[in-house]
């Protein structure tokens, strides 16, 4: 009898000690249990550890550091007061709430219960900390322009604290995004030369660094416990060179690469791999002066946009790396609301002009009206110093040319170029610009903007979405605004350059990179075998 009772209480023993050991196990695969795996995917083919780069580091402070894959990956670990989702939209992260007082005054409260990676709570010294240190020029300029227009921050508790500016901007919480240090953790230190790695909020912190390696886990107190990683570590390669990163991608040792070379299938070959390619925020455009001579009447503007190949321009003056971009906002931004492409259509731009009273005559568009007989006849502005604008400049003078619109190129040195476009001292001019992640349309719409452009209606919608958050207003009066750049056409937008992010096959989840931020939904990411 005690003999059965003996292997009964062993059997038990057992069966409850194999029972642990597969619960072990399956915990330190991953915890799948709230995750959707890819239907390729089990149980028993998922790796948890996620592999990216960095190379040519610098340092791994996010204020300090001019590295793009630093900033990159920074956003892992370190968290702005607010963030910008896969459409650029803006949502709330460290800032629990933002309230507009007036033009110039912004009530932020923090969120609570956030902690950093040493245990300590954010509070608004970690605030103010942070804004000093963004206006010292030390830092990295890839923050300076964000807080250009502060003139005070005023702290009220250790929760909330006020930001007043210098003059009214749209929608200025876009300037929030930057990385929020830890003032505690510096306290008595000299942040430009120490050479601690800074703590930070974020879904993971900085588990060990060595001389060719960061590892990343994840962070067990993030504040939003509905953002739990599958991915139990991540492992950061140092190379010296992009070339050794290239290398380690193409021998499977990274998992996800931004990459610069357009031709990037030369370094890694064309198999193996996912490439995504995303427009990115260097913005070539056409801008009429809409109060100069026969480029006032919006007829003559639509018709050139419907003439200028963009795609014949890229091709024969850019190359790869380049796309059309018909507006600002095209890079992705939710408010771009509608497909603003023209299509180049020459006799539909004929027939636009035949019935407004124009005429094509003698090698010219001729229109006679009772102070007398006008061409469509312009010059064109570029800066000689830009290779690249001015064979774009002499390509739209061509085309326009072959459609018979006399264009001059006015051939200007940078100085010059420089001083015509502040004043609009120009017919038309090809410019370009690095733009933001705010969606305000005010540089090219609104007062003193670019084109000498005014229209009631725009300058009455703008008043309106300048002042409001509701997203369905934005929506609607964006919509209208794009309706009405497309019938008056004071600028052309021509292309913008794009950025590539490759990762490999086998690396599974939601992967939607924008130039925000590359490592969206990066907590359903994972590898299989």
């Amino acid at each position: 009898m005690n003999n059965n009772i003996f292997k009964y209480v062993f059997a038990l023993v057992v069966a409850v000690l194999v029972g642990y050991t597969f619960y072990i196990i399956s915990q330190n695969k991953a915890d799948t249990s709230n995750i959707s795996l890819d239907q390729t995917s089990t149980q028993n083919n998922i790796l948890t550890d996620l592999r990216l780069s960095i190379a040519e580091i610098d340092t791994f402070n996010p204020l300090l550091s001019n590295n793009r894959n630093v900033q990159e990956i920074s956003k892992l670990v370190y968290e702005p007061l607010v963030t910008l989702d896969e459409n650029y939209k803006l949502e709330y992260c460290l800032a629990e709430e933002i309230g507009k007082i007036d033009d110039y005054n912004y009530l932020v409260k923090l969120r609570k219960g956030v902690l950093w990676q040493d245990n300590s709570n954010l509070t608004t010294d970690d605030i103010q900390f942070t804004f000093d240190l963004l206006l010292d020029a030390k830092v990295s300029p890839l923050y300076l322009e964000n807080l250009k227009y502060v003139t005070q921050l005023e702290v009220l508790d250790s929760n909330t604290f006020k930001i007043t500016i210098s003059e009214p901007i749209p929608f200025f919480e876009y300037q929030l995004t930057f990385p929020i240090m830890s003032a505690k953790y510096y306290e008595g230190e000299d942040f430009l030369t120490s050479e601690k790695i800074p703590i930070g909020t974020g879904l993971f912190k900085i588990k060990d660094i060595s001389s060719n390696q960061i590892k990343l886990e994840p962070n067990e107190r993030y504040w939003d416990a509905s953002r739990k990683p599958m991915a139990t570590e991540i492992d950061i390669n140092l190379y010296n060179s992009i070339g050794e990163a290239y290398s380690a991608f193409k021998n499977g040792e990274i998992d996800l690469l931004t990459v610069k070379a357009n031709n990037i299938e030369e370094y890694i070959g064309t198999l193996g791999y996912t490439k995504i390619e995303f427009k990115a925020r260097e913005y070539d455009f056409l801008a009429f002066n809409t109060q100069k001579d026969v480029l006032n009447d919006p007829i003559v503007r639509k018709a050139i946009s419907m003439i200028i190949d963009k795609n014949n321009i890229i091709a024969t003056c850019i190359g790869p790396g380049y796309v059309s971009s018909n507006c600002s906002l095209d890079m992705g931004n939710w408010l771009y609301t509608k497909d603003l492409n023209v299509t180049v259509d020459t006799n539909a731009a004929s027939e636009l002009l035949v019935n407004n009273g124009w005429r094509f005559n003698r090698n010219s568009w001729q229109k006679t009206d009772e102070v007398g007989t006008k061409k469509i006849a312009f010059s064109i502005s570029v800066d000689t110093s830009n290779e690249r604008r001015v064979r774009v400049a002499e390509n739209i003078k061509q085309q326009l040319a072959d459609f018979g619109i006399p264009v001059t190129i006015n051939y200007l040195s940078n100085n010059v170029y420089n001083n015509a476009f502040n004043e609009r001292n120009y017919d038309c001019i090809l410019a370009g610009l690095t733009l933001g992640f705010s969606p305000s349309l005010n540089t090219f719409f609104g007062n003193n903007n670019i084109a000498n452009y005014y229209n009631q209606e725009v300058a009455d919608i703008l008043n309106i979405v300048n002042n409001t958050s509701d997203e369905r207003i934005l929506y609607d009066k964006y919509n209208r605004i794009f309706d009405i750049y497309l019938e008056e056409a004071p600028y052309i937008g021509l292309y913008r350059n794009t950025s590539i992010v490759v990762y490999n096959q086998k690396l599974i989840g939601s992967i939607s990179p924008n130039l925000f931020n590359i490592y969206h939904n990066i907590e359903k990411w994972y590898r299989q075998y």
